[in-house]
């Protein structure tokens, strides 16, 4: 018989070991996507055959199955639950619904004198203006009300409806926001690091018009003052899409002017926009604008069904009651007549990152410490639906525990020459998770320069359908160039260097927060 008076010290030996090895299967190291992990997808994702991927058209189903079929062969679990895994098939990794689609089938809009010997001046529809925002029929002929940037904004003493009387009018507003053509100017200085994080998004300012009492709002194009426009820089024109269960919810419509729509209702109206852009600027305050004039505006909706999908592959944890959720929208806005909108870095980018990094954690055989679920989202650039559609669906969703998104992170903007702009959002109650991106950026070869925002209120991305459940999360964006949301966001334009170092951030941080997992 052996004896028993080193087992003690064995049994602590064993106890230790396990730990370690628990500890390095929790924190293994695992690589970073390379440029030849991603740089695929985005091309496929971006090229002529998939037509821009709007929701409901024929790209999005193919881009949609492109990603699935990324998913399993990666040997990611699907999202749904089957009785024999060895029949996977792509569905299995789809979730789901149905989408409401509304069209303005007939829209009339024109400005009517009080001077009866005047003739009413009609702007046409799908070449003077679009319309939005609108779910059933409307009419309304009214008075307006010029409301600058249709900006109201306490913390920073603004207030373009200041001694204005909106109710049952319609609002007429410009895009952008203060001294946005003014770098000198005091406004350019405040507005514009909010006016980039998606502070003053049209959405917002609908709302705020409505609950002013607005019958509907006019926006007049950024384009407005140039003699010649591109055909790129004409407006897009979308379907509205909403949840059936949503059905209901109606805000007022929204009335978009193209750059030769602007300057006739600038001259059918008196109004001088260049000027008035000018005085907020130098003065931070609207100046109202009298005028007795009133539009007429008569729109008719046609609606249809679709059923869409979000992609969804999970990599099983150790502790699968908990998850961590890395997401990116695969939509974009389609084609218009020959005009395609390739969205390369919106949001081709953001899916070939997911993949990527789907495929480096997957390769190792990592089993991370709780579920991580890589989802590419659906019609999010039809009012965050897809996301929106996911989270109303989560049982728990105190169980998980992180989203990190990713929107745009392959370009840069005009005024970074180095890019090496990044912009990370979290809550503001989420203090570690700041701490945790500027220790991961400081161990990058070439660490970026970092806007850290607070995303309270903000509602520019997929990010908003997580905080709306009380879920941490990190959006990253790497900045709103000026091909955004036109034909030029291509992939020939992606700073793939860049792109490659926001997901080497990205996947560190990755690591990082689950290192801290119990």
């Amino acid at each position: 018989m052996k004896s028993n008076v080193n087992r003690p010290r064995q049994i602590i030996l064993i106890v230790f070991t396990l730990s370690f090895f628990s500890l390095q299967a929790q924190v293994q190291k695992v690589e970073s996507p390379e440029i030849r992990n991603f740089m695929p997808v985005v091309q496929f994702l971006a090229s002529p055959l998939l037509e821009g991927r709007e929701t409901g058209t024929a790209g999005s189903y193919i881009a949609a199955e492109y990603i699935a079929s990324g998913m399993q062969s990666m040997g990611l679990k699907p999202y749904r639950k089957i009785a024999d895994e060895n029949k996977i098939i792509l569905s299995d990794y789809f979730q789901s619904f149905s989408l409401l689609r509304y069209d303005v089938s007939e829209a009339s809009f024109s400005i009517v004198s009080r001077n009866n010997k005047q003739k009413p001046v009609q702007l046409l529809h799908r070449k003077d203006f679009t319309v939005e925002n609108l779910f059933s029929d409307f009419s309304v002929a009214s008075g307006f009300v010029f409301a600058g940037y249709g900006i109201n904004s306490n913390g920073l003493n603004y207030d373009d409806y200041a001694g204005q009387k909106v109710y049952g009018k319609i609002v007429v507003l410009m895009q952008g926001y203060p001294g946005q053509h003014d770098t000198l100017s005091l406004a350019w200085m405040m507005f514009r690091t909010l006016a980039e994080n998606d502070g003053y998004d049209l959405d917002s300012r609908c709302r705020e018009a409505a609950k002013r009492g607005a019958a509907a709002i006019v926006v007049i194009s950024n384009e407005y003052n140039q003699s010649k426009t591109p055909d790129d820089a004409q407006l897009y024109h979308g379907s509205e899409y909403t949840l059936p269960s949503n059905e209901q919810i109606q805000t007022i419509p929204r009335i978009m002017l193209t750059a030769e729509g602007s300057r006739i209702l600038s001259e059918g109206l008196r109004i001088d926009f260049g000027k008035i852009e000018k005085d907020i600027a130098r003065k931070l305050a609207s100046s109202s604008v009298l005028n007795i004039d009133f539009l007429n505006i008569s729109l008719k909706v046609d609606a249809d069904t679709l059923k869409v999908h979000n992609v969804i592959g999970v990599l099983p944890g150790t502790d699968t009651t908990k998850t961590v959720i890395l997401g990116a929208h695969y939509d974009h806005l389609g084609k218009r007549g020959n005009d395609i909108y390739y969205g390369a870095d919106d949001n081709a980018s953001g899916v070939a990152g997911l993949l990527a990094l789907a495929g480096r954690w997957t390769e190792t055989q990592t089993v991370p410490p709780c579920n991580i679920a890589f989802a590419s989202w659906t019609a999010e650039e039809k009012g965050l639906i897809g996301s929106e559609y996911f989270s109303s669906q989560l049982k728990n969703p105190e169980k998980v525990k992180l989203y990190i998104n990713m929107d745009m992170i392959s370009r840069s903007v005009k005024e970074d020459t180095a890019g090496r702009q990044l912009s990370i959002g979290t809550r503001v109650e989420d203090e570690y998770l700041r701490v945790m991106a500027n220790k991961c950026n400081a161990t990058l070869n070439h660490s970026f320069t970092l806007d850290l925002w607070d995303v309270t209120g903000h509602s520019g991305s997929d990010y908003a359908s997580f905080t709306a459940k009380n879920i941490p999360i990190m959006t990253y964006n790497s900045g709103l160039h000026n091909d955004y949301h036109t034909p030029r966001d291509i992939p020939a334009n992606i700073d793939a260097v860049k792109m490659g170092d926001v997901l080497k951030l990205i996947n560190f941080s990755l690591q990082e927060y689950l290192s801290g997992i119990k």
